[in-house]
């Protein structure tokens, strides 16, 4: 839809409005199920996301008789425990849907792939050759090459690009690479005006708003500062609102010499 809404964003935004009014009108358990019911592969979109987090705050500050460690649960729903053992008790009349989510770092970088997209990494230096990242030199300028590419079928969406840096390379230019900008690497020519990018200190983002069936490429210019080995986490690309279609690649690793 033209204002990234779905049914479920739908559900969660009335279910919130109606907990924070306080009305009767709506069932609001029914609602909260239709919520949990979305199944353990759905990616929620940032609205779907923002929407379902105010109407969990709104009925925990319903106070539905959970208790958490001897404690009636009042005001925001969400807890963060750091690894101690709690005790969640539910004391009213009525079933409570109760969410535990748990973050941590896999021991082994995830595997490339994805749906709907791929996403594939590469480094120049200036003159167009390949960069060696098991030997760049402080100082050095390299190109970092990001091509996406849509699977067969796939019309493109609303995109968002996320490159993490390697802590000893910094973006050496905000702007995009543009044709001509290099005559080296003059093939850049597929360069796409995207919506919106971002020079971060840890990572380059860009949004793109894609409808083609073939690949898309953006460049920009990165700067080795610290000397060291870094670890290279992978880049990624997630279609904002059907944020199923999603992809990784591949994670690597950069050696700068002084």
């Amino acid at each position: 839809r033209d204002d990234y809404g779905t049914a479920l964003r739908d559900r969660a935004g009335v279910l919130a409005l109606a907990a924070e009014a306080g009305t009767g009108v709506v069932d609001r358990l029914q609602l909260a199920s239709l919520i949990a019911r979305r199944g353990p592969v759905h990616h929620l979109s940032t609205q779907e996301a923002a929407w379902s987090l105010r109407a969990a705050v709104a009925m925990g500050a319903a106070a539905q008789g959970l208790i958490v460690d001897g404690r009636a649960v009042t005001g925001d729903a969400v807890h963060l425990f750091d690894g101690t053992p709690a005790t969640v008790r539910n004391a009213g009349a009525t079933d409570v849907t109760v969410t535990l989510t748990a973050f941590g770092v896999p021991e082994e970088p995830p595997a490339p792939g994805g749906v709907g997209y791929t996403i594939h990494r590469s480094h120049y230096l200036l003159d167009g050759s390949e960069a060696d990242l098991a030997d760049v030199r402080v100082g050095d300028r390299v190109v970092v090459l990001l091509e996406v590419r849509p699977d067969r079928g796939v019309a493109g969406g609303r995109l968002l690009i996320d490159d993490p840096l390697p802590a000893g390379l910094e973006i050496d230019n905000a702007n995009l690479l543009r044709e001509g900008d290099a005559r080296a690497l003059d093939w850049l020519a597929t360069y796409v005006d995207p919506a919106m990018t971002e020079a971060r200190a840890d990572r380059f983002l860009a949004a793109v708003d894609w409808t083609g069936e073939w690949s898309l490429r953006l460049a920009y210019v990165a700067r080795a500062v610290s000397p060291g080995d870094f670890h290279y986490a992978a880049p990624a690309v997630e279609d904002m609102y059907r944020p199923t279609n999603r992809a990784v690649g591949e994670t690597g690793r950069v050696t700068i010499r002084p």
